[in-house]
């Protein structure tokens, strides 16, 4: 396995991780290693079952082979803090949709490409339940989704860590249904969040506490409802019907 070098925090901010930029020892490559960052004051039990979403974020993206998902590099989940090594990224959408306006071509680019990964994850049996601006990373020009550590393995017989009225995501592009029981969440969820993802590229607003539907053109105030509809069985059901949907209004 190859030796790093940490050099400089780049986030210290995530509810999971700390990530250091690193130097791969020997050679002029660098690469993001991110550690496992306990939460202040938790119990024995609570960090056991911090491990357990870190160990599965490890597992989800290394088992995940796609241009669009952030790959691991190298990974130790036996040692304390557990960490993995991926590939270091450009910026994530967020700082772009932190600049100036982008055009609908761009918008078109971006969401093809989320949407290409997270069909494909799907198609894996994972579903995200954390899509955001946030996890979606730049890296030589292309965009990968990371940051799979409160994904739902369909596949998996393992235990349920998540809790009931717990909130697994984040407030401004979880759907509904994860502020209940995350457990229970569908691909529907992260269509939920794949449309508040657009909505934030297409009005520059990030769509919380308001979705700001009525700041797009009003030919796509249809499309965008069903997406954010409360009911997981009103939105479209899978990324491949989401994304039929969504190809005339983009003409993608």
């Amino acid at each position: 396995m190859a030796k790093y070098k940490r050099l400089s925090v780049l986030d210290n901010s995530g509810a999971q991780g700390k990530v250091w930029r690193a130097q791969v020892a020997g050679t002029n490559g660098f690469v993001a290693l991110k550690y496992l960052k306990y939460d202040p004051g938790s119990s024995r039990d609570e960090r056991s079952k911090q491990k357990i979403r870190f160990v599965r974020e490890v597992e989800s993206q290394k088992r995940l082979d796609h241009p669009g998902i952030m790959p691991v590099l190298a990974c130790a989940t036996h040692v304390s803090p557990p960490w993995y090594a991926m590939p270091l990224a450009d910026h994530s959408l967020q700082k772009i949709l932190s600049g100036s306006v982008q055009s609908l071509e761009w918008t078109a680019s971006v969401m093809t490409q989320v949407m290409d990964a997270v069909e494909y994850s799907h198609t894996q049996g994972v579903i995200h339940r954390d899509l955001k601006p946030n996890n979606i990373l730049s890296i030589e020009g292309r965009w990968v989704v990371s940051d799979f550590g409160y994904c739902r393995n369909l596949d998996s017989q393992s235990a349920v860590i998540t809790e009931k009225e717990r909130l697994v995501g984040s407030y401004a592009y979880a759907a509904p249904e994860q502020f209940d029981d995350a457990h229970l969440a569908t691909p529907a969820a992260d269509i939920y969040s794949l449309t508040k993802i657009l909505i934030h590229c297409l009005t520059w607003q990030i769509p919380f506490p308001y979705s700001h539907i009525e700041a797009t053109p009003e030919q796509w105030h249809p499309f965008l409802k069903c997406g954010l509809a409360d009911n997981p069985s009103q939105r479209p059901q899978s990324v491949t019907e989401f994304r039929t949907a969504l190809s005339g209004l983009l003409d993608i």
